[in-house]
């Protein structure tokens, strides 16, 4: 199927959701059906996401790609004052968890088909009744366009449960926004031959759901704060270095100091050795020069418990 696109159809896919994070800035994101974690590591460098969140019922596969979210060489030797935490679960986005609730935006990327009808009906009372988060993009094969995909019969996946025309996925949609107080645009990406777009529409059907404020009798599920809810399992969790962490910003702060102080030491060194008029005070200073070596535990213990002022020169 890809080769009928360029770039290709789940490139695409991806693409939408990172024009929309750039454009929206969600802090909080969570990809459910993260599958291989192709969309989270493209997610992870853009910098207004402080919590990125995936989670898949196959434990396994979450397991061989993991390591590929770790932090960068780059981003300990050049920590910035943005914040990362990513954390992967392996889970059903039928049961609800605790942890996934309150999130700015919620991807959904060929997910829905997978579900029974009955499976699908608790995925969006848990989603959209329980989670609630500001913006849910949900992305489902477009049934009409499957007349032009070349030798296929039946469905595109042996594993799609449905697959729904556009007027199948809207009602759908529509449904959802009446029962849980959100409202939805539709688009979608692979467009069709030129002067077919009207008729099949979008391969890859797309709807993007926005929470509505201030509404009232919205079937949110009953929760309390001390509800503990977690049938996730955490896979792998980890925070990205961070100029807001006080211990990575003393070590930034003590290797700029060891750095410039021997920068000084050098200079001063070569215009002292340059200069054959200096007397013999001067070589007093350059022998305890020579001896200057300050070490990292030293310079980190005068910092400890100092307040330190940066200035961006």
């Amino acid at each position: 199927m890809n080769p009928l696109f360029s770039p290709a159809l789940h490139q695409q896919r991806h693409q939408f959701v990172i024009n929309f994070v750039k454009m929206k800035k969600p802090k909080m994101v969570a990809d459910l059906g993260c599958n291989d974690c192709k969309l989270l590591k493209q997610l992870k460098f853009h910098r207004e996401i402080e919590l990125l969140v995936g989670v898949d019922i196959n434990g396994d596969v979450i397991k061989k790609k993991m390591r590929g979210l770790a932090p960068l060489s780059a981003n300990y030797l050049q920590p910035t004052c943005d914040q990362l935490c990513v954390e992967l679960y392996q889970g059903s986005v039928t049961q609800r968890d605790a942890r996934l609730r309150g999130f700015h935006l919620v991807t959904c990327i060929e997910l829905i088909e997978h579900l029974t009808l009955t499976d699908l009906d608790h995925f969006t009372a848990v989603v959209f009744g329980y989670m609630t988060p500001l913006s849910v993009i949900i992305s489902t094969p477009n049934s009409e366009y499957n007349a032009l995909l070349p030798g296929l019969s039946g469905f595109r996946h042996r594993d799609h449960k449905f697959e729904w025309n556009r007027a199948e996925f809207r009602s759908w949609a529509l449904k959802v926004c009446l029962k849980y107080s959100y409202k939805v645009e539709f688009t979608g990406v692979g467009e069709a031959p030129l002067g077919m777009q009207d008729s099949v529409g979008f391969c890859s059907q797309i709807g993007v759901f926005y929470r509505l404020e201030g509404c009232t009798g919205c079937n949110v599920l009953p929760f309390s704060d001390e509800e503990d809810v977690s049938p996730y399992t955490l896979l792998y969790s980890v925070k990205y270095p961070s100029l807001r962490d006080n211990n990575t910003l003393r070590r930034v702060l003590v290797s700029e100091v060891l750095y410039w102080a021997e920068q000084l030491k050098n200079r001063w060194m070569e215009e002292k050795s340059s200069d054959r008029n200096y007397n013999s005070t001067f070589s007093l200073t350059e022998e305890r020069a020579e001896g200057f070596n300050p070490t990292h535990a030293a310079i980190e213990g005068w910092l400890a418990g100092r307040s330190v002022c940066i200035i961006d020169l």
